[in-house]
């Protein structure tokens, strides 16, 4: 029996799925990996995470794989194939951003505009003739406003900044300093400065909840990052000149609803509509084409 391969690389987790002649999946999610081939760190992680796939593939055959990688870049494009074809030297293997995955997964070329918001943010169209135009997407140190370890950042900026103030540790505080284990400067910088930017960006998923829970600090966060996302598709209307486009959310952040969504759609001035696509599932379906 030949199986096909579909990856959804992010910075927070690797998403896979194995799709069986039958149409049956096996999903799994291991460590993050990147395009930063050039590390010799993330090319080691690429090949573990490659190896535990295979071994959940057992002895049947990998005949097509369709992955899409953060940070991928044409000049990391060839030596990430490369690592692949090692491990699955008889399997067609396609490499692309996780972006473009992302617009494949929902839309048809030149149909619609991608708005991507997981441990980063970017906005995506693919025209007719396969070019790509993106607003955002600078990386976390640059930009990425919008995205999980934005949130991170402003959550951990809030707390912080009332600590400065002298001013007695609320809810939200509380919440956050309960994740990080911390109730000092110096153990929040401990765990900033010692830790992976995916864990930084894990506090988004608080961050949503306590804003899903009626909390306004929560709420404020993500309508300012629900602002930022808006101006990401905004920029990309004036680059392709059309403002008239259908939006789809995806990403991990995608999950904070209402109050991130309706902050979108304000500022951008049509309907975003919320994706429910596993990527990595839809991955394995395109490998079918190669």
């Amino acid at each position: 029996m030949s199986l096909t391969l579909g990856i959804d690389g992010g910075a927070s987790a690797a998403k896979w799925s194995l799709r069986e002649p039958s149409g049956n999946f096996r999903d799994g999610v291991a460590q993050p990996i990147d395009g930063h081939i050039y590390r010799p760190s993330s090319q080691e992680r690429l090949r573990q995470v490659l190896h535990e796939i295979k071994v959940a593939a057992g002895n049947e055959k990998v005949s097509a794989i369709y992955a899409g990688i953060t940070g991928l870049g044409s000049e990391s494009e060839e030596e990430a194939t490369a690592i692949f074809a090692s491990i699955f030297p008889d399997a067609k293997i396609s490499t692309v951003l996780d972006i473009v995955l992302g617009y494949r997964s929902h839309l048809h070329f030149g149909e619609g505009i991608f708005l991507y918001s997981g441990t980063g943010s970017i906005a995506i169209h693919i025209d007719r003739e396969d070019r790509v135009h993106r607003a955002g997407g600078w990386g976390y140190l640059l930009g990425d406003e919008g995205g999980g370890y934005w949130i991170g950042i402003q959550a951990l900026r809030r707390v912080l900044s009332r600590m400065d103030q002298g001013v007695e540790i609320d809810n939200f505080d509380h919440k956050i300093l309960e994740i990080l284990n911390a109730r000092t400067w110096d153990e929040i910088k401990s765990f900033v400065y010692s830790r992976d930017r995916s864990e930084i960006a894990a506090l988004a998923t608080k961050v949503v909840e306590l804003a899903n829970a009626g909390d306004a600090s929560a709420g404020q966060i993500l309508a300012e990052a629900g602002e930022h996302l808006g101006d990401l598709v905004l920029q990309l209307d004036q680059r392709i000149n059309n403002s008239h486009l259908p939006v789809v959310l995806g990403g991990g952040i995608s999950g904070a609803g209402e109050i991130l969504v309706s902050r979108i759609e304000e500022r951008i001035g049509r309907p975003a509509n919320l994706s429910s696509l596993n990527m990595a599932r839809r991955a394995a379906e395109l490998a079918l084409e190669l």
